[in-house]
Parts: C-alpha cells; sequence; structure tokens
C-alpha cells in the first residue's frame, strides 16, 4: 500500500480583502461608540423630550447623514445607550452572584450588587428604567433584549436554589424562581427610594432589612 496522502496545509493568513473588512468594521465600532457618548451627555443635558438627533449630530461632530447610518431615530439612540446600560447590569450581577456560596446568598447578592451598581451610577438607571420606556420605539427595542440577558443571571440563581433545596437548606414551600423574582423587585424598590433621596444614607438600614427578611423565609 502506498503512503497515505497528506492534507494540503490551511492558510490562516488573512486576505487583504478580510483585512480591510476588519479595519472598516473596527473603525465603524469606534465611530458608533463616539456617537453614543456624545448622545449620552446631550440625554444626560436634555432629558428625552428634548433630545434630538441634530443635537447628537453636533455633539458627535458628524454629520446628520453619517450619524442616520448608524442609528436611524432617536429613539434607537436611547435604546443603544439603555442596552448597554443593561449589559452592565447584568455582567456585575453574573458576577456577584455566581460568587456567593449557596442560593440564598445569591438573593441577597443581586439586592445588594444591583443597589450598589447603580448607586455608583444613576444615570445609567435614568436611562434604562427611566426614559427609555417613555419612547415607544426605544421600548420595544430594550424589551427585546431584558429577558435574555436577565434570564442569564435568573437561570443562575435559580440553579443555586435547587441546590440549597436539594441540601435542605432551603424552604420546602420556597419557590426558587419566585424568589429570584422577589430579589429582582426588592432591589428595583430599593434603588427608586435610594435615588429618591441622594443624600439620605436611610436606605442602607432597609436594604439590610429586606436582605434579612428574605433570608429568614428562604431558609427552613
Amino acid at each position: 500500500m502506498g503512503q497515505p496522502r497528506q492534507a494540503a496545509p490551511i492558510d490562516l493568513e488573512p486576505t487583504p480583502e478580510a483585512r480591510r473588512l476588519a479595519r472598516k468594521s473596527r473603525r465603524q465600532d469606534n465611530r458608533r461608540q463616539q456617537i453614543l457618548r456624545a448622545a449620552r451627555e446631550v440625554l444626560l443635558a436634555h432629558g428625552p423630550d428634548a433630545f434630538t438627533m441634530e443635537q447628537v449630530a453636533r455633539a458627535a461632530d458628524a454629520s446628520k447623514a453619517a450619524l442616520y447610518y448608524y442609528f436611524q431615530a432617536k429613539e434607537e439612540v436611547v435604546a443603544a445607550l439603555a442596552i448597554e446600560a443593561l449589559r452592565r447590569e447584568v455582567e456585575a450581577l453574573s458576577h456577584a452572584v455566581i460568587a456567593a456560596e449557596r442560593g440564598v446568598d445569591g438573593l441577597v447578592a443581586l439586592i445588594r450588587a444591583r443597589v450598589e451598581h447603580y448607586l455608583a451610577d444613576p444615570d445609567a438607571f435614568r436611562i434604562l428604567y427611566t426614559w427609555a420606556p417613555t419612547l415607544g420605539g426605544s421600548q420595544r427595542l430594550v424589551l427585546a433584549e431584558i429577558l435574555p440577558l436577565t434570564a442569564v443571571v435568573s437561570q443562575t440563581l435559580e440553579a443555586k436554589l435547587q441546590r440549597d433545596r436539594k441540601a435542605g437548606l432551603l424552604h420546602p414551600d420556597a419557590n426558587p424562581a419566585r424568589l429570584a423574582q422577589v430579589a429582582w423587585l426588592t432591589s428595583h424598590g430599593l434603588l427608586s427610594y435610594a435615588m429618591s433621596r441622594p443624600d439620605d444614607a436611610s436606605w442602607r438600614p432597609l436594604c439590610d432589612e429586606a436582605c434579612a427578611t428574605l433570608t429568614r423565609g428562604a431558609r427552613p
């Protein structure tokens, strides 16, 4: 029998055209981020009602034609800012929940991490939860992202709570999915309270009490 034929080596070097397209994609990504940074400044300065594409174009030093290449309407710009805020939130909460030893600890970690995350960047909270919902098109775009992204955190937390149940560490009547939802809603209420009183730290003992109450209810 003859020697087996060896496969021809695969050329992994990108072609000049592939390199050109990669450079173009990077330039477009960078330009889009520059526009979003300018848009965030405009939105924070003027609010959603007075927010216009003309203002964004001026702030980004771009023509309206260049701006419309990336975004068709102001609702799309606000939605993009809101989705960026949502992704940062999910990243922070994922780290907190994954680091928790048990599911019940994860409930507390989610509440504290979410409150602290947005108190450090209250403008992101306003963009995502206050301003984006006031714009119909923006709200639809954001809602399409919220469930898939937040499901990553919820599913991780629910899996930990299910392990708690098997180990006898969870109250037999406790529902892991509902407990996770309660943690989300509790953090949202605390955030609304804390942001309405920016110079008042009275939210802290309320947060401690909420976490303690949820922990007591979840444990056997």
